[in-house]
């Protein structure tokens, strides 16, 4: 080797090193290289060898005893006849001191240890070549430097400082790139060991033997270099692949595993006792590299269950040697885990197994156990149900009642799904169903009970029990396709099985109980021999009670007309008066009188008489309602007693339909023609008597004025007679009124609190008498419901608003939404939703601002079947307001459920909220209910400004009321949008 003009030969290096190590190994290095060298233990030796013979190059380590490195370079440099030998310093530190002891002694020259030799060489290489120009370089530099928070000055040549941060940088260089290795190792070690750590953890959740080999691959792809894995476990020497991930299925296939592989030969040699790297696998070599993906090694892990190899785990990467040895040995403690998991799978798996036996053999002897008490269990029903129904046929006063309630015993005693008793009628062969109890959902509607014998239908067994004259079974509802189709609708309710048990009387049928139990095979000879014990017992209590039934009803019923006579009238009457007070309703008794009725039995005969005594019977009957009394008093007298509202006509009209009704058509007697009239006198509860007795005088008595003065009929009270008779009389006219259009609408305007503009109207009914002039709604709107006129009036009052609403928009008035009143008559009526869609289809194809304001009590009544309406109103876009809210009973659970969008609050509470504290806590109750239901409020009746100051305090949206307007006609309501008139704040 030459530098420059030197060889190697020719250069004489003297070494400072105190360590004999450090020393031997730097002068073997550059012995190896043709380099003289001398070695000497410390700088104060090394100092003196160079003053005794002057050496080409010193090298010298920074840390000695004596003498230090930084102390030897400064002599040195101090020196006329060595300042010009280059030293190089070796240290491992390397800091800011270092750099600068560095420069202020001279050296031309710092490598850091530990060294790499070639490093070492190339300096020293650098420094010989350079040797003649820093000779020649005289040029001294001296400058102030900042380093480490301190202040040196140094002086030293250019080239020396050149030399030396070129030392510093190509150290610096090194370092760097040590470090990057460092990282490269260390993240290296990160992932392995977070893949280690996350196959550990996997492995705590697997459970079975697959599961285990799946978690184990899973989290092995996290490590580095492993791009694909598979699990090998042995059976014999049979080996079955468990788990892969990203292996080509071509590795894998069942032709493939036939042929052992490297590793698995391994396996069976027992060679396979620690991690292997299995470089050269020929499965993998004659493998297409698009199938492998260009991986041609892998490592075995070995799996170890107890002393015995059940397996192993193979992982393939791309590179030669994958992991290194302690890596191998990590992957080992691996093996291990998943070894446990395995026999810790199998344990598990057997566990399952002995379990799965054991819980066999217990399930069928706890089988056989239930199916005893399930027998006691059932024993103990029917006898519960032939307790409880013998005890009630010993109470029970009626065929039905013993009906209703063996059905009802049944079903809750008997725990049977569900229980039905049918009467038979012998000529038609058709059974009619009395009472049932339990899932019905329709069932019993479905079955043929008609022509029972000649055509059974899905009746079958029914027909089998009425033909033969005893019980009928199935106890299996599901046998055979045909009986499944057959009992689909039985199956669809859960009934298994099913028993018909005859009921009869004498020796004739006279019904039939029929049961549906939830199980199959219910159905056995001692059930049946109660069951059957049961139908006698009830049969028994049918002969009783028809025979009690027949003696009752000749003590209480009419044998001609079948009408109750006047024992039970009176009864009926006087349970009807003590109701009454609760409910304040008027009771008025009808006394009936035929009229010339003797002739027609003298004329005709007694049984002319009876059978046009029926026939009226079944007309009066026709034309009065079910909760009204009817009686035949005596040979030509009837009564009828009939509940209604006080001060209401009602009682009127159905006088005068029930005298019309007996004398509109003639009956026809024997093939002769008829004709007859009658009379009535009328009294009523409380006014004309306090019990049944003193109205049924009363109304005789006025019988009697009616007989006397011709009338047809006749109140007992002349007060009374004056009342209703005004009371027609207004309904007439109204009646008129409606018909000739005299209804007219006025508007009362509401306020928006914040903007106090109108924001909206609502539609006032009045009537506009030619007569009388306007009249007031509480002295006519109650008659239009009383008399459901209010359907026709609300109708028109619904278009008319709409009609309005469009004129003001064709005038340019821009007109805020109307409110509509609803009546709770309106509302009830089916057609009511389809109503209000007819109208407003009528108005053509105009936008408006509609809503409908209905009552709290009002929405409350049948509230499932008005939230429908409601909903279907709302979705019109048309919107909809509680009325008078508070003074009702609503429920919050359907506040919230109601489709509405405005509370009104009633003016009720809006008078004294001033002063009442207690109003004004509802109040603000119920605008902050109303705006937590995302509601408009709106106050009624606000006649004061410190009213409207206080609710808009309370964030009231709207008001309504005489401090704004009354109800006012559509002329001062189109003034007031022209003007756009609005409410002052005071």
């Amino acid at each position: 080797m030459t530098f420059g003009k030197y060889k190697a030969s020719s250069i004489e290096v003297l070494i400072a090193e105190d360590s004999p190590t450090q020393a031997e190994k730097l002068r073997h290095l550059l012995d190896e290289h043709g380099y003289r060298v001398r070695v000497m233990p410390n700088g104060k030796e090394a100092l003196a060898a160079a003053r005794l013979q002057k050496p080409t190059l010193i090298i010298s380590d920074v840390m000695m005893p004596e003498m230090d490195g930084f102390v030897l370079c400064g002599e040195i440099k101090r020196d006329e006849q060595l300042k010009d030998i280059p030293v190089i310093l070796l240290t491992s530190l390397f800091d800011i001191r270092d750099i600068m002891k560095g420069l202020e002694c001279g050296a031309d020259n710092f490598i850091r240890k530990p060294y790499e030799d070639q490093y070492l060489l190339a300096r020293i290489d650098y420094l010989l070549m350079n040797q003649e120009l820093r000779k020649n370089q005289v040029m001294q530099m001296g400058m102030q430097i900042y380093l480490g928070g301190q202040k040196h000055f140094i002086t030293a040549e250019r080239q020396q400082i050149v030399d030396l941060l070129i030392s510093i940088y190509e150290d610096a260089v090194h370092i760097n790139k040590e470090l990057h290795a460092r990282q490269l190792e260390l993240a290296h070690s990160n992932r392995l060991l977070s893949g280690l750590y996350r196959i550990a953890e996997g492995l705590n959740q697997a459970v079975s033997e697959r599961e285990v080999c799946e978690k184990a691959l899973e989290y092995a792809m996290e490590l580095p270099g492993v791009e694909s894995g598979w699990f090998y476990l042995r059976d014999d020497n049979n080996f079955r692949v468990v788990a892969a991930r990203n292996v080509a299925p071509s590795l894998l296939a069942a032709e493939s595993t036939k042929e052992l592989c490297e590793c698995q030969r391994l396996f069976l040699a027992g060679d396979l006792g620690h991690v292997t790297n299995i470089v050269k696998c020929a499965r993998i070599e004659r493998a297409e590299d698009d199938e492998t993906l260009g991986l041609r090694c892998h490592i075995t892990v070995p799996l170890w269950i107890g002393n015995q190899n059940c397996g192993m785990m193979n992982l393939m990467g791309a590179e030669q040697d994958l992991f290194k040895d302690n890596e191998l040995e990590t992957l080992h403690g691996v093996g291990h885990l998943v070894s446990i998991a395995l026999e810790r799978a199998c344990l598990h798996e057997h566990m399952e197994k002995l379990v799965k036996e054991r819980t066999t053999a217990l399930t069928a002897e706890i089988v056989r156990c239930k199916e005893y008490e399930a027998r006691i269990v059932r024993l103990n029903r029917i006898y519960s149900v032939l307790s409880g129904i013998n005890t009630t046929i010993v109470r029970v006063r009626g065929v039905q009642e013993l009906f209703d309630k063996a059905c009802r015993i049944a079903v809750d005693h008997g725990q049977f799904v569900f229980t039905w008793i049918g009467m038979f009628n012998a000529e038609t062969q058709n059974i009619t169903p009395l009472a049932k109890a339990g899932r019905d959902e329709g069932y019993l509607a479905q079955l043929k009970l008609t022509d029972l014998v000649n055509s059974p239908g899905n009746s079958w067994l029914i027909a089998e029990a009425i033909t033969q004259l005893k019980p009928a079974i199935c106890n299996d509802l599901t046998t055979g396709e045909p009986m499944q189709i057959r009992h689909a609708a039985a199956l669809e309710r859960g009934y298994q099985s099913k028993v018909v048990l005859p009921l009869i009387v004498g020796s004739e049928l006279v019904g039939t109980f029929v049961l549906y139990a939830p199980e199959t095979g219910f159905f056995d000879e001692e059930e049946m021999a109660l069951l059957i014990e049961m139908a006698g017992d009830i049969s028994f209590a049918m002969d009783h009670l028809k025979k009690e039934e027949r003696i009752n009803y000749l003590a209480f019923f009419d044998a001609v007309t079948d009408l109750p006579n006047r024992a039970l009238f009176l009864d009926r009457v006087n349970q009807r008066i003590s109701n009454l007070d609760q409910d304040h309703k008027v009771l008025s008794v009808i006394f009936l009188d035929i009229e010339r009725f003797s002739s027609i039995n003298e004329s005709l005969g007694h049984q002319a008489g009876d059978v046009l005594l029926c026939e009226l019977a079944i007309r009066l009957k026709q034309m009065v309602e079910n909760t009204d009394i009817l009686a035949r008093l005596s040979a030509d007298h009837f009564a009828i007693a009939i509940q209604h509202e006080e001060e209401s006509t009602d009682i009127a009209h159905v006088l005068e339909k029930i005298l019309f009704g007996i004398e509109d058509r003639p009956f026809v007697i024997g093939g002769q023609e008829l004709r007859i009239s009658a009379r009535a006198g009328t009294a009523s509860y409380p006014a004309d008597g306090k019990d049944t007795d003193k109205l049924l005088q009363n109304a005789e008595t006025a019988l009697k004025k009616a007989k006397l003065s011709f009338d047809k009929h006749v109140f007992y009270a002349p007060e009374f007679n004056t009342r209703v008779t005004e009371k027609l009389r207004l309904e007439t006219k109204l009646r008129e009124a409606v018909e000739q259009e005299q209804l007219v609408l006025h508007y009362q305007p509401k306020i928006d609190l914040e903007s106090g503009q109108i924001s909206g109207l609502e539609a006032l009914m009045r009537w506009k008498d030619p007569e009388n002039g306007l009249v007031p709604p509480m002295n006519f709107i109650p008659l239009l419901e009383e008399t459901r006129m209010i359907l026709e009036a609300g109708r028109w009052a619904l278009g008319k608003a709409i009609s309005d609403s469009k004129k003001w928009q064709t005038m340019g008035l821009n007109p805020p939404k109307v409110a509509v009143n609803v009546s709770p008559i309106q509302l009830r009526q089916k057609d009511f939703v389809s109503m209000v869609a007819s109208v407003i289809n009528g108005a053509g194809d105009v936008s408006i601002g509609l809503e409908l304001e209905i009552t709290e009590n009002v929405i409350m009544q049948d509230i499932e079947a008005n939230i429908k309406k409601l909903k279907i109103i709302r979705d019109m876009n048309i919107e909809v307001a509680i009325d008078d809210f508070g003074t009702g009973y609503s429920s919050l659970s359907y506040i919230a459920k109601l489709p509405v969008n405005v509370l009104k609050i009633d003016r009720a509470f809006i008078i004294n909220m001033t002063t009442n504290a207690d109003d004004l806590s509802i109040v603000s109750a119920i605008i902050s209910l109303a705006h937590s239901l995302h509601l408009r409020v709106i106050a009624e009746g606000v006649e004061t400004h410190e009213q409207a100051n206080l609710l808009r305090e309370l964030k009231c949206d709207e008001i309504q009321g005489y401090l704004f307007s009354p109800g006012v006609i559509t002329s001062k309501i189109e003034e007031f949008l022209h003007q756009k008139k609005s409410l002052c704040r005071m």
